[in-house]
């Protein structure tokens, strides 16, 4: 499987339009798209190449949360059947692809082609502030010179996440991806930093409620990724309730239209 990360390092998650919304009076969308239904044997990815893109074995669940750019505990109404159907899909988009763009497109097209309808809300819920811990941070932060770039962190197994030239604002970004809960970045730090994060990652690591106790130890030879981030980057997850912004289904197909 194809890790991913976030989109918006950088800027940490942005809005995008619910379906009616658009920011250019014309919707974004693909010039040509293929839709079909996935092997099961194939691998799970979303890659990018020009004017191109290609997904293969995503879900519906994947595809929605990719295209907005949320993470899956941000997205209510789900039918049981949002995680099953998977979709292979190649479209071509006729313009240079900027990632916010790119998403619009995906946007349009599962509106288009699922028939997605949703809308936005705010509900309370469980969340995790990132706070300087007790000992100090262990980082060397510096002044940021330009932009990040493309690929500023990078996942290549589970467990091990570096980052380059990155803020708090975006390993706050990239780690509610890893918790299942949303971390806000509360440390009042500046600047950019490398690091390197290494974890055992847990089974139930990305299923448990927020409540801020450490992961058993006691058939772990590794640090949890609570452990981790406190003793190897010296910041502290705390657990709290928080007003989030989420995404509800209204309406969405499980089948697409014909090509």
């Amino acid at each position: 499987m194809l890790l991913l990360l976030p989109r918006a390092f950088g800027q940490g998650a942005a809005s995008s339009p619910a379906k009616g919304e658009t920011k250019d009076a014309t919707p974004a969308a693909f010039e040509v798209a293929s839709v079909k239904p996935s092997d099961p044997a194939s691998r799970i990815a979303i890659r990018r190449s020009g004017d191109r893109l290609t997904t293969s074995n995503t879900s519906l669940a994947m595809l929605i949360t990719w295209a907005y750019d949320i993470r899956g505990d941000r997205l209510f109404g789900k039918p049981k059947w949002l995680d099953s159907v998977h979709y292979d899909i190649a479209a071509k988009a006729g313009e240079s692809l900027s990632p916010g763009l790119l998403q619009r497109m995906m946007q349009s097209l599962l509106a288009t082609r699922f028939q997605l309808a949703i809308h936005r809300e705010t509900r309370e819920l469980p969340l995790y502030a990132m706070v300087v811990g007790k000992n100090g941070v262990r980082l060397h932060l510096s002044e940021a010179s330009g932009d990040p770039g493309q690929n500023p962190l990078s996942m290549t197994a589970r467990g091990h996440l570096t980052g380059s030239q990155v803020t708090t604002a975006m390993l706050a970004n990239v780690l509610s991806n890893q918790l299942g809960h949303s971390v806000q970045d509360q440390t009042g730090l500046k600047g950019v930093f490398d690091f390197k994060l290494e974890w055992e990652p847990d089974v139930d690591a990305e299923s448990t409620g927020v409540d801020g106790a450490p992961l058993s130890t006691d058939t772990r030879s590794g640090p949890s990724i609570f452990t981790a981030i406190e003793e190897q980057l010296g910041f502290k997850l705390e657990p709290h309730k928080g007003p989030v912004e989420v995404i509800v289904i209204d309406h969405v197909e499980s089948t697409p239209t014909e090509n």
